[in-house]
């Protein structure tokens, strides 16, 4: 569904555009030349987009935190990694995500062995794991994903979500448990599912850039799930006062996060912690840091 809604924006610019051209050049056809302008034009307005967009969040981000003078140093090494992963996601990946992923088709697992499921966040589908899908499965990790659809629907439905696409892993695999690691608002969902189905079925959760306790950033989201993802909202302050499960728990997170504000909200109470810097939010998913960390969590159960 994501990647439908990323494609038919795609389509109406790349339209848009190559009327456009056509019509400054007075022709009734397509050119190649055209149509290479209009690709370029296509390539430019969307690195635009994603600039301004990760503008207005970091700024708005900025006033819930203080930034110190190695923050500040870390800004533009920061910001073009971020830039990138923003691009690479919105743009290259997440729109074609059938083309990029495939099928997980994991099949029946050794005694013993755990599958992961990677579980992405806001406004992302499974193309999200692209990246870190690849390096996980180079050390011989079983990987699996899931796309938590409709792309704005409540936390609770998405847990539903969750839920099921962890009952079919555990029935392809032949698994007993399974390894949770997720992205953004995948964390809440998990953390969700921990509550409502118990640890019976998973064996470990990993969070990277989860917004434990809301995020101001959330303001600025649509739909229920960014509603329920504010700092304020009611769904969290029920989250939180929660028990917490008995599972192995760990989260990840980067002080130079644009979309947690603050980002120790990323603390988790009993949660082994790792706190990193020089990394945006989406870039955590392309970082060799990042990656170590996983495998080193993953190999630990």
């Amino acid at each position: 569904m994501m990647s439908r809604r990323l494609c038919g924006g795609l389509a109406i610019e790349a339209l848009v555009l190559l009327v456009i051209l056509a019509v400054v050049v007075d022709s009734g056809t397509l050119t190649p030349a055209i149509v290479l302008a209009a690709c370029a034009a296509l390539l430019l307005l969307n690195a635009c987009v994603v600039i301004v967009a990760y503008a207005v969040l970091r700024r708005y981000a900025a006033r819930f935190r203080p930034l110190g003078g190695a923050a500040r140093a870390r800004t533009w090494r920061c910001t073009v990694g971020e830039l990138l992963a923003l691009f690479t996601t919105f743009v290259v990946i997440q729109p074609f995500e059938r083309w990029w992923m495939g099928k997980d088709a994991v099949g029946a697992v050794a005694p013993g062995r755990i599958p992961v499921l990677l579980v992405h966040g806001y406004l992302c589908n499974r193309g999200l794991w692209w990246w870190l899908r690849r390096g996980l499965r180079a050390r011989q990790f079983v990987v699996a994903t899931i796309n938590l659809e409709p792309p704005l629907a409540g936390l609770d439905q998405l847990t539903a979500r969750l839920s099921e696409r962890v009952d079919a892993l555990l029935a392809e695999t032949g698994a007993e448990k399974v390894v949770l690691v997720t992205h953004s608002m995948g964390g809440l969902v998990s953390r969700a599912y921990l509550q409502q189905q118990g640890v019976a079925r998973v064996a470990g959760l990993v969070t990277l850039a989860a917004p434990h306790h809301g995020t101001q950033v959330a303001r600025l989201g649509c739909g229920r799930n960014a509603r329920e993802m504010q700092p304020d909202s009611e769904w969290l302050r029920c989250l939180n006062a929660g028990p917490s499960p008995s599972v192995s728990i760990a989260s990840i997170w980067t002080l130079d996060d644009e979309i947690l504000a603050p980002p120790h909200t990323s603390r988790l109470p009993g949660a082994r912690e790792t706190m990193l810097n020089g990394l945006g939010h989406m870039a955590m998913v392309f970082s060799p840091t990042v990656l170590a960390r996983l495998e080193a969590e993953l190999t630990r159960r």
